[in-house]
């Protein structure tokens, strides 16, 4: 196939548009690590609090706060101050399965450094309200003021 004129044009334009979807896409994450001990004990070392993102492979509303609310500049850049995101799959974390997998996915829970839950919400999070209750637990991590 032959391609010349205004459709080589438009090709390029189409080609490039994917080609920086996908660099936003991988600049605009959160930088997901893996459920580990060595979370917690950084997040004690360096006082601040763990992000744990709650997923299903399968889970399409998982995938919906993929496009929007973890990719949100105001709750990545809030996250990366005052979080360390940490993502597990329920389908391969049989400890995480065991923790939350009656809650269902998406799962949003926010640990401290000791590993204590200080909150959870499931399902879709709007970035608003993502973004809202990050402020609010970094601001008062006490658990108490949560329930």
């Amino acid at each position: 196939m032959r391609v010349t004129g205004l459709g080589f044009g438009i090709l390029v334009v189409a080609t490039l548009n994917l080609l920086g979807a996908a660099a936003a896409g991988e600049a605009g994450s959160p930088g997901w690590r893996e459920w580990s001990p060595q979370v917690f004990e950084q997040a004690r070392r360096e006082s601040r609090l763990v992000l744990l993102d709650v997923v299903a492979e399968w889970c399409q509303l998982c995938k919906k706060m993929d496009l929007t609310a973890y990719r949100d500049p105001k709750v990545l850049g809030l996250i990366g101050q005052r979080y360390i995101a940490v993502r597990a799959d329920i389908d391969k974390e049989p400890e995480i399965r065991q923790r939350y997998g009656d809650y269902g996915v998406p799962a949003v829970v926010i640990l401290d450094g000791g590993g204590n839950e200080i909150i959870r919400r499931r399902g879709y999070l709007t970035p608003e309200w993502l973004y809202w209750m990050l402020v609010a637990v970094a601001d008062n991590p006490d658990p108490a003021a949560h329930r």
